[in-house]
């Protein structure tokens, strides 16, 4: 079992703060006895998706598992499973609503809210998450230690300064809640300050209806008050009257998605993306956000897919393009469109491992073993000691039916393994398939065996 470390970034103190949770094996291991009574075929195809999962192939085991649940419907583990799977593509709108429907079948369970939370946490959806947490505290009140933060987060300052007395009391202070706490109450002076601030913004505003600076304040003002109809108004207003400035889109791109005016909500990302008042960092984090928390009726599509060649024409960031080609994968389940994504990642950096990885096994998925093999050799000029890029590489040479170049790579892999089980078993196997389309049946006998002996130690 591993000890689970939840990390908060509070961006609006400048720290870190790290609180261990239980320890929670419910999450990493199976319970065998909850599939007792289904049938092998269902048995077969879930440790199948186990098997696929810890190789990281995600996608493939979501697919496994939805092949689970279409046999057993109402099994909470499948939809467990699919949830920790999507969580791991960053898929956090389907992951949440697999564990809202395990939460239907089988009750709240600790470990199903525990993970729901994550998936909240992930998606910034505090005031979601903070209901979640609330529940935690009466199964297990470890998880009290965490109510501080996350009812800073949703700007319950009164409540995060009550409940930290409340654990000082039963733990002995702790300097990080002290901190904390700290801010809280100066948050609590704060949002009695704001009024006035708002005033004197607005008079401003009255003198100068373009007075750039005054919108702004008075969006920040309004959104920190969780005021969404002045913060819609005064960051329309500032678009409608003072035209070139882009800095109201900042605001408006969200304000219109969380409102469900998606064309709208575009257009304000557009014209972010197009800015130059605004570095690539703001605009990845704008296109990272729309990603994981939106989702988007076909008959937005093109709007959408306008938005992105506006990003891809603005910005040279591999990390947005990793985004991409995740929500092009994901969400429009279109591999092709997701490989280019990646590759134009890689013309940026060609150095970046997980980038390769994923370019490497979407091509190969998409059976462009020739890709995937340029993909690879480029990648052991940078990486030769990484054995899986040679095993990919001899995967797709064994596709490209050239079994002595795909012998050779997978051999050279073998020689920086470090007591990697999984890895290796899989690289006899391949190499078994070499040997077979060699004809030697005695060498690729030889190496099923290897991979045989290797699989009874996973």
């Amino acid at each position: 079992m591993t000890r689970k470390i939840i990390f908060f970034s509070l961006l609006t103190l400048g720290l870190q703060v790290h609180v261990g949770a239980q320890e929670q094996g419910e999450q990493d291991e199976v319970n065998v006895d909850l599939l007792q009574d289904v049938s092998s075929e269902f048995k077969e195809k879930f440790f199948n998706a186990l098997t696929e999962k810890a190789k990281e192939n995600h996608n493939k085991a979501i697919n496994i598992l939805l092949e689970c649940e279409e046999l057993e419907p109402n099994a909470a583990i499948i939809q467990f499973e699919l949830a920790k799977n999507y969580e791991a593509i960053s898929a956090f709108a389907k992951a949440e609503q697999s564990l809202l429907r395990a939460i239907e079948i089988d009750g709240k369970r600790e470990w199903v809210l525990d993970k729901l939370y994550d998936v909240y946490d992930k998606q910034q959806k505090f005031d979601e998450g903070l209901e979640i947490l609330e529940e935690l505290t009466q199964i297990n009140p470890i998880y009290e230690e965490l109510l501080p933060y996350q009812y800073y987060r949703t700007q319950q300052y009164k409540k995060c300064v009550d409940i930290i007395d409340k654990l000082d009391k039963r733990l002995g202070t702790d300097k990080r809640r002290t901190f904390l706490q700290s801010q809280a109450k100066k948050q609590l002076g704060i949002a009695e300050d704001l009024n006035e601030d708002i005033t004197g913004a607005l008079a401003r505003i009255q003198n100068d209806d373009k007075d750039e600076q005054a919108y702004i304040e008075l969006i920040y003002y309004y959104s920190k008050k969780k005021d969404q109809e002045n913060t819609l108004k005064y960051a329309e207003l500032l678009d409608k009257n003072v035209p070139d400035s882009d800095k109201a889109h900042l605001a408006l791109y969200k304000i219109y998605l969380d409102a469900g005016r998606l064309r709208k909500g575009i257009r304000s990302m557009k014209k972010v993306f197009k800015s130059t008042q605004f570095d690539d960092e703001t605009k990845v984090r704008v296109l990272n956000d729309f990603i994981t928390t939106s989702t988007h009726d076909d008959e937005l599509m093109d709007d959408v897919k306008d938005a992105i060649d506006v990003f891809s024409d603005y910005v040279e960031n591999p990390e947005a393009f990793t985004a991409l080609g995740a929500y092009y994968l994901e969400k429009k389940n279109d591999p092709s469109a997701a490989l280019a994504f990646y590759e134009k990642g890689l013309e940026i950096n060609d150095q970046d491992f997980d980038l390769i990885k994923k370019a490497a096994l979407l091509s190969i998925d998409v059976k462009d073993y020739s890709k995937a093999h340029d993909i690879l050799e480029k990648a052991l000029s940078y990486f030769p000691a990484q054995p899986l890029f040679y095993l990919l590489d001899g995967v797709a040479l064994n596709y490209l039916d050239k079994p002595d170049d795909a012998i050779e790579r997978l051999e050279s892999g073998m020689t920086y393994l470090l007591d990697e089980i999984q890895l290796e078993r899989d690289i006899y196997q391949q190499l078994a398939i070499s040997y077979d389309k060699k004809g030697n049946a005695t060498q690729a006998l030889k190496m099923r065996s290897k991979a045989q002996e290797l699989s009874k130690k996973l």
